[in-house]
């Protein structure tokens, strides 16, 4: 069946789209129909690529023929290679792309879609256009087949891990039963697979969210019915039977759309804890997840060498030169990361510089220019630790991080004269900040607590730890300053402490 939507009015004054439970189980027509959005979904991100103006992507071509059975959705470059994408949807997500489902044939006659993919790159390769192909869907990949966990993160292909298989391995076994299947030699698969994208767990909610943050950056309004008006453009193109899309005929669309809002800004990603699968959409992109201990994004909270924590701030200060240096004010933020990267970014993008900052949370965009909406007081409470003249703060609107931030400040022996903490008026909850106005106020407050502790009890330096929205984080950080001299912690988990992460000069 359909994706069932409804519409919310939050307290922000803003409506945002939510997926209901399905009230059945799934039809033929619906699946089809939810597999057709899907695709729309993304080809609405692609539309957005080819309007932004700092990418030299040409046009937008949609079921296009002559390109094999990557038609779905191609970006044509007028400088670099051209991309060719393959949508696959299902309504299971916990469905994998496996050896089964890779080399299925439906008959005798027909083709798999490893057989498809393969046909497409030899069509592609022959005719000098050396493709960028991308199997795009929100599948998971088998974890425990021996060549697909091979994929590399940084890259989403399998080479050159596949280049390099022990002999007689699972994995070039693997290897081999595909070349068989294709009826090649495996040094086309090899060479095929040079091209082959796997892009796995696209969500319906982490896609949408990509197209609201691309949205933003060229300046349209970036809501959730906006979004739909935009898949609903792509929708029309395909019942229409228009296969190539130019920037004119997107500009056209969204001008009849009323989709225009602002002056494009800029995308920076920082890919902290987790690798984004859309890096090209960035402005400036960031690759810190193998500075990190572990191996999963919900594991990862330091890097390996402590040292790695300035060359991150450096990082940050160097992109947002380059995003000064290109003329942008508004930048959206994007990318996995943690409470005090949030923070950080948004003190190096400072409001103070005349810089905007906007991040779309669960579908919603927070932007730091978002109107104000009152909140009530925060509840204040100051813990003496007599050990220094610093102050230490914790910020807990969703959990109270008071008792660990305590034990953890007395134990480290930090010169701290007390711990100013800091919650909403009905307790730390998940839900304590409804959305981007109320963001915006809680900032503003949180800030003034601490400038008023300062005025009343001056301190050379402050220790903060954050428990809250990323969101919040980032919309603090933008307003942080005329404090003091602050260094942000990461939390490492209940009962590990905390890390000193980034110093923020205020």
């Amino acid at each position: 069946m359909d994706l069932p939507l409804s519409v919310t009015q939050f307290a922000s004054g803003g409506p945002m789209t939510v997926l209901r439970p399905a009230t059945g189980p799934n039809s033929r027509s619906g699946v089809r129909r939810s597999g057709d959005r899907y695709q729309d979904l993304i080809g609405w991100s692609a539309a957005m690529r080819v309007m932004h103006p700092t990418n030299d992507i040409q046009r937008l071509e949609i079921e296009v023929n002559g390109v094999g059975n990557i038609d779905d959705v191609v970006l044509r470059s007028a400088s670099g290679r051209h991309h060719y994408a393959q949508v696959k949807w299902t309504t299971n997500p916990t469905n994998m792309i496996d050896h089964s489902y890779l080399t299925k044939q439906d008959t005798k006659k027909s083709k798999s879609l490893l057989q498809k993919l393969f046909h497409s790159w030899k069509k592609l390769t022959t005719a000098g256009d050396p493709p960028v192909m991308e199997l795009v869907t929100n599948r998971v990949l088998d974890p425990g087949d021996p060549l697909l966990s091979l994929l590399d993160g940084r890259t989403d292909l399998l080479n050159p891990a596949a280049r390099l298989l022990t002999p007689g391995s699972a994995a070039d076994a693997r290897l081999n039963e595909w070349a068989e299947h294709l009826s090649c030699t495996r040094g086309e698969v090899l060479d095929m697979l040079d091209s082959l994208h796997f892009k796995p767990g696209l969500s319906i909610s982490s896609e949408r969210d990509r197209a609201q943050s691309l949205m933003l950056a060229n300046g349209l309004l970036g809501d959730a019915d906006a979004l739909d008006r935009g898949i609903g453009i792509v929708t029309d193109w395909v019942l229409e039977g228009r296969r190539e899309i130019t920037l004119d005929d997107i500009t056209m669309e969204v001008e009849r759309m009323r989709l225009r809002s602002d002056d494009p800004r800029a995308v920076l990603l920082i890919q902290a804890i987790d690798r984004d699968p859309n890096p090209g959409d960035a402005t400036v992109a960031l690759d810190w997840v193998d500075l990190y201990e572990e191996d999963s994004p919900p594991t990862r909270r330091q890097p390996r060498d402590p040292a790695d924590w300035a060359a991150m701030s450096n990082d940050i200060d160097d992109a947002v030169a380059r995003l000064r240096s290109q003329g942008f004010k508004d930048v959206v933020v994007r990318g996995a990361m943690r409470q005090a990267t949030f923070f950080t970014v948004g003190a190096r993008l400072a409001q103070v510089t005349g810089t905007n900052v906007s991040h779309v949370r669960f579908g919603m965009p927070w932007a730091s220019n978002a109107p104000r909406i009152a909140v009530p007081d925060l509840q204040r409470s100051l813990v003496p630790i007599d050990a220094g003249n610093h102050l230490a703060v914790a910020i807990g609107m969703t959990d109270d991080p008071v008792p660990a931030v305590t034990a953890f400040v007395k134990a480290t022996n930090l010169p701290v004269r007390s711990l100013l903490a800091l919650t909403p008026a009905e307790g730390p909850n998940d839900q304590s900040v409804a959305g981007p106005g109320q963001a915006v106020a809680y900032a503003q407050s949180l800030r003034n607590a601490v400038r008023a502790q300062l005025e009343s009890t001056p301190a050379e330096r402050v220790h903060l730890f954050l428990a809250g929205p990323g969101g919040l984080a980032l919309l603090l950080g933008h307003r942080w300053n005329r404090v003091a001299p602050t260094t942000v912690y990461e939390d490492l988990g209940s009962g590990h402490g905390y890390t000193a992460a980034f110093s923020i000069d205020a």
